[in-house]
């Protein structure tokens, strides 16, 4: 008799572990489900299939004269994808009104994102707002082409 109650209250546990366990993982996936590599971000015809030519920079501040880069040389362009590249995206909700708009020119299509000091970004027209999670190494990337800067005139932007 005592044995049967003993299985019974395994049972019970058993259950109890496998519906936490179930909740565990339903719970961990969600926190993680809305979590990207930037690459995986980027629509697929800006990834590997479609080479970027070029990308243009632009300095997006409310005051002050305008100024781009525009990138086309290979190294220069590798240096941006690759800071870029494994950086981590969470789903956020702010939209970028200040930092650099890059958009990217490939031999058949163009892309644009916007990304700031405080690790926000918005892809896709201003559609999509991610926070960069950890390091925001596009935007380190991006200061370092001090050199390259041009003033824009007023017709230019």
């Amino acid at each position: 008799m005592q044995f049967q109650k003993g299985g019974r209250q395994y049972e019970k546990i058993l259950v109890i572990i496998c519906l936490v366990a179930v909740g565990l993982f339903f719970f961990i996936g969600k926190l993680e489900g809305d979590n990207k590599l930037f690459a995986k971000a980027l629509p697929s015809h800006i990834n590997e299939a479609n080479e970027i030519k070029e990308i243009t920079i632009y300095e997006v501040k409310p005051v002050g004269k305008p100024k781009a880069i525009s990138l086309t040389e290979k190294e220069d362009i590798a240096k941006v994808l690759k800071a870029a590249g494994s950086m981590e995206l969470e789903k956020g909700n702010e939209f970028v009104s200040s930092g650099y708009l890059l958009l990217f020119q490939g031999s058949k299509e163009s892309y644009s994102l916007t990304v700031n000091k405080d690790g926000k970004m918005d892809m896709d027209g201003h559609k999509e707002h991610y926070d960069i999670k950890g390091s925001n190494e596009l935007f380190q990337v991006i200061q370092t082409f001090n050199d390259k800067w041009e003033h824009l005139d007023e017709e230019e932007v």
